[in-house]
């Protein structure tokens, strides 16, 4: 009587969270995803994910596209697009492969850009470039180990990474780069 048909749901409207539904748990659909309501956990969609002006969304968002004008605390990952529209309140990391930030939105939180969408493989071991750049971030090595080390100036780069000192009571100073 019933036939099953593996397209049938990717040929679906998707999937719509009304303005007074507040659902708690994982929403994943293959199609599109439009929240305007309230959800409590993770956001799936292998197409677009919209989150409404009126929506508010604590956990994390992926899809290949994302478009926020309401609330998201967590993080965001859009394979492809990630659009923050003028009402948009992020709190949270996101990476993306485009990113279009509209001028009102809010965003706070760590970005990753990426050629593919996909997030970054970190290795344990450090390139030899990054290597290069540590060295050439270590500051001169003091006479007394016994003191701290209080740097003269403020560490400062042009490079587009960023680094952190880190200040151990009975050590050199190390430094940690972030891609």
């Amino acid at each position: 009587m019933f036939e099953s048909n593996e397209q049938e749901g990717v040929a679906g409207p998707g999937t719509v969270v009304g303005a007074n539904v507040k659902l708690t748990g994982t929403l994943s659909d293959v199609n599109d995803i439009t929240v305007h309501g309230t959800v409590e956990g993770e956001v799936i969609s292998d197409k677009t994910v919209t989150i409404a002006e009126t929506a508010a969304v604590k956990g994390p968002v992926t899809a290949q596209m994302v478009s926020v004008s309401g609330r998201i605390n967590g993080s965001i990952t859009a394979h492809q697009k990630l659009e923050l529209l003028p009402t948009a309140q992020v709190n949270g990391g996101i990476t993306t492969k485009e990113l279009i930030i509209k001028s009102g939105a809010t965003f706070n939180g760590k970005c990753t850009m990426t050629e593919d969408g996909n997030t970054p493989n970190k290795t344990d071991k450090p390139t030899a470039k990054e290597k290069e750049e540590k060295k050439a971030l270590a500051p001169a090595k003091t006479q007394d180990k016994s003191k701290n080390y209080t740097p003269d100036k403020p560490v400062n780069t042009k490079s587009t990474k960023s680094a952190e000192v880190t200040t151990p009571a009975s050590a050199e100073p190390t430094f940690e780069l972030e891609d």
